[in-house]
């Protein structure tokens, strides 16, 4: 029979011819009553926590089964990973070995295109500079003739 705090208080005892004094007894289990709720608090407390811990135990053992399956696999797939990659980085590296070629090729023909063009661009720079200096030899006589038809009249 598990005993509580409560059995303690309420516990009375028949008196004897020479019977305790009831008072010191009273006395006595009231201390008792109040040690043994502290006592009885604690232990119903630690039992709790101790269930509580105990879950957590199992759970962080499932969890460490779990990370270990994990990390056999995460090094499995990072093998078959480094694999499938080296199998690509040839196969690019093939590929770009010939987007190169076709590339050079490419800008061979870009450069060609950008020279003849460029040159097109100062044979039209040397026609406008002419022109412009035409323009403005054609002004300052116009403007010369304006002044001596000014200077004239």
């Amino acid at each position: 029979m598990q005993m509580t705090p409560l059995d303690i208080r309420n516990k009375t005892f028949s008196k004897g011819i020479r019977g305790c004094r009831s008072g010191e007894v009273e006395e006595f289990l009231e201390t008792v009553s109040l040690e043994f709720e502290v006592a009885y608090t604690e232990n119903f407390e630690l039992r709790e926590k101790t269930k509580v811990l105990e879950a957590e135990i199992v759970h962080y053992r499932n969890l460490e089964n779990t990370l270990q399956q994990t990390l056999v696999l995460a090094q499995q797939t990072a093998e078959e990973v480094k694999e499938a990659a080296r199998q690509e980085v040839a196969l690019m590296l093939r590929q770009a070995e010939h987007d190169q070629l076709a590339k050079v090729s490419e800008t061979q023909v870009k450069l060609e295109e950008l020279q003849e063009e460029i040159q097109d661009l100062s044979r039209t720079r040397v026609l406008l500079r002419t022109q412009l200096k035409s323009f403005l030899l054609a002004h300052l006589d116009l403007d010369k003739l304006q002044e001596r038809s000014d200077s004239i009249a």
